[in-house]
Order: structure tokens, then C-alpha cells, then sequence
């Protein structure tokens, strides 16, 4: 690795892990105070791809054009964000109620933020053209293919819930009819017509997911799969990655049973890494990853009736450990497919990093 990538590799570490731990000081406080911690959850997102945006800006490749502009906005947006979060730490809440759930100030305020910041990015990345995206790894390439990647994320979504509802059902809650709540779901008018509407805010807060998966798809996945292989590189990464949830799983996600839902976490996240890692390197279409990360987020409320705050203190047993493994396959069986023993590609990632 030349001397830059080294220290762009550096920096990245430093902000998409160093700025979640000092955040979490902050939140630790809010948590303690018993105050919404969501504002923190909003700009955590954000980091890993602020720190390749950084590396990019100081220690890229000075003869390749950049789209400074999207780029610029994106740190803006991401650093008011983290203002909103700390603020929050310090002043009063006012608990609002929106679609059955609890929102606070704060949280609006952040989302504000978020909103504003992703419009704005999102026209600057649209018309800064092909030249700059490509260089910035941002083109669209693959459109037809990734909306294919799309579409296939949200039926083995919908696979992986009656996997789970099945499952649960015969061994933690025969009692239970789940798989017949799964396809009221699956076929109340409401609930299939906010599925298809919620896709359509995508834009207005991409920021957010984007800021994921332009961290851990776009620059860290190459930079494992060339040290460890295709498929170590890939489940390396979604360990990597869910243990950077690590606080959240403690103290926001479940306050009761947080290494239960941490190595749930750590399950999903690499189940997920495989089947996104497969999409990636099928497409290279980091924005079509950035739809599958903001639909895999945003289902949770649409099939909980909308309420977002539903994600918070969960409860989780060790019995449903196993019962996240195997629903966790239905992404994870990926790993077996051809592109992943493909040596051509293990070449083009060696090129590309040297």
C-alpha cells in the first residue's frame, strides 16, 4: 500500500470508529439522563464515509476531478448533525407524538438537518458529472442489473421474515400464529402501499446511508478482500461492521440484554456484508447499496405500523441466537456464489489498490 493509502486507511479508522467512540460519551450522558438518544444514532451513520471523503480531499489522487461540492456538503451536513446530538446531551427534550411512537426535539431538529443536507448533496452529485462520480466512485453504473440486486434484496427480506416468524413460532411461541400475521402484512393495502411510498424519501436522507456504505462497501471491502479473499475479506468486514454498532446494541437498541443483541448484531451484519459485498462487486453501484442498507432499516417501522421508535429497547434471549443464524443464511448462502471464487476479480482489486 503506497504511503497515502496507508495514511487515508489511517483516517478513515480514525473517524468511522474514533468518532463513534467520543460520540458515545455523549450519548452514554443522554443515556443516563434518560433523554432520546436518536440524534446520535442519525450522525453515526455518517462517519465512515467522512472519513474516505476526507482521505479522498487531502491524500487523493491530486489529477482526478472530485465533486468537492457534494463532498463539502456532506461534511457540513455531518458536523451540524454531531452539533444537534451533543446539544441534545445538554438541553431539554420535548417528546412529540408521531404514528403511535414517541419523537423528540431533538431527533426532528437532526432529521431537519439530514433532510436539508441530502437534497442539496444529492442535486451537487447529480450534476457534477460522469467524470468527478467516476472518480469519486459514485457513478450509477449497471442500472438495469441493480434495480434486479434491488428488487432481489427485498424478496429475500421478505424470505428471511417468515424464516424468522417460522422459526419462533415452532420453538419459542408455538402459541402464536406468526407466519398468519407475516402475510396480513404482507397483504394489508396500507402497509404494501407505505412500503412502496417510503422508497421515495430515499433522496432526502441518503446521507445517512450512503455514509455506510460509501465506508464499509466502497473503501473497505476492496481493501480486505485483496489482503484476506473474496469471501474472508467480506465476513471480515461485517464483523468490522457490526461491532461498530457496539454502543448502540448496549445502550440504545436494548438496554437489558445488550451482548445478546450484539452478537445478533455481529450474525446480521455479516450476513448482510456477504449478500451487499455480492450486489457491490456484481454492480459497482455503491448507490444501489446504499437502497438496500436504507430499506433494510426503514421496513422495520413500515411493518411495525410506521412507529420507528420500535427498534429501541428490544429484548433479546440467547434461545433466539440460533434462530438469527439460520434466518441470517437466506443473505448469507451468497458467499457460495461464483463471483466470489472469481480470480479475475481478486486481480482487478489488486491492480486497483497498487
Amino acid at each position: 500500500m503506497e504511503k497515502n493509502e496507508k495514511k487515508r486507511l489511517v483516517l478513515f479508522l480514525a473517524v468511522a470508529y474514533g468518532l463513534t467512540l467520543i460520540m458515545s460519551i455523549f450519548m452514554f450522558m443522554c443515556f443516563k439522563a434518560d433523554k432520546d438518544m436518536t440524534a446520535f444514532v442519525n450522525v453515526q451513520m455518517t462517519y465512515p464515509a467522512c472519513g474516505v471523503i476526507l482521505g479522498l480531499l487531502i491524500w487523493g489522487n491530486k489529477e482526478k476531478k472530485l465533486p468537492k461540492a457534494g463532498f463539502i456538503v456532506f461534511l457540513a451536513t455531518s458536523a451540524l448533525m454531531m452539533v444537534v446530538a451533543i446539544a441534545s446531551t445538554f438541553m431539554p427534550h420535548v417528546m412529540s407524538e408521531i404514528n403511535g411512537g414517541q419523537i423528540s426535539n431533538w431527533n426532528l431538529y437532526s432529521q431537519y438537518v439530514l433532510m436539508a443536507g441530502s437534497v442539496i448533496a444529492y442535486i451537487l452529485f447529480w450534476v457534477c458529472g460522469k467524470e468527478k462520480r467516476r472518480n469519486a466512485g459514485l457513478s450509477r453504473t449497471k442500472v438495469k442489473l441493480s434495480i434486479v440486486m434491488v428488487v432481489l434484496f427485498v424478496a429475500l427480506y421478505i424470505a428471511r421474515m417468515y424464516v424468522s416468524g417460522f422459526l419462533t413460532q415452532i420453538i419459542l411461541k408455538p402459541e402464536m400464529s406468526l407466519i398468519a400475521e407475516i402475510n396480513g402484512l404482507l397483504t394489508n393495502p396500507a402497509v404494501l402501499s407505505s412500503a412502496v411510498i417510503v422508497l421515495v424519501n430515499f433522496p432526502l436522507m441518503f446521507i445517512a446511508f450512503l455514509g455506510e456504505e460509501y465506508g464499509w462497501r466502497y473503501y473497505l471491502q476492496p481493501i480486505l478482500q485483496k489482503k484476506f479473499g473474496l469471501r474472508l475479506g467480506v465476513i471480515i468486514l461485517g464483523v468490522l461492521w457490526g461491532a461498530w454498532h457496539g454502543v448502540l446494541d448496549f445502550i440504545f437498541y436494548s438496554t437489558t440484554t445488550g451482548l445478546q443483541y450484539f452478537t445478533a448484531q455481529i450474525i446480521t451484519c455479516i450476513a448482510l456484508a456477504i449478500f451487499m459485498g455480492y450486489a457491490y462487486m456484481k454492480t459497482g453501484n455503491i448507490w444501489a447499496i446504499a437502497m438496500m442498507h436504507f430499506i433494510n432499516n426503514n421496513y422495520i417501522a413500515v411493518f411495525a405500523g410506521g412507529d420507528a421508535t420500535v427498534i429501541q429497547n428490544q429484548t433479546i434471549t440467547w434461545a433466539q441466537i440460533p434462530i438469527a443464524v439460520v434466518q441470517s443464511l437466506v443473505f448469507a448462502l451468497f458467499i457460495l456464489a461464483p463471483i466470489y471464487k472469481n480470480k479475475k476479480e481478486e486481480e482487478e482489486l489488486e491492480a486497483k489498490a497498487s
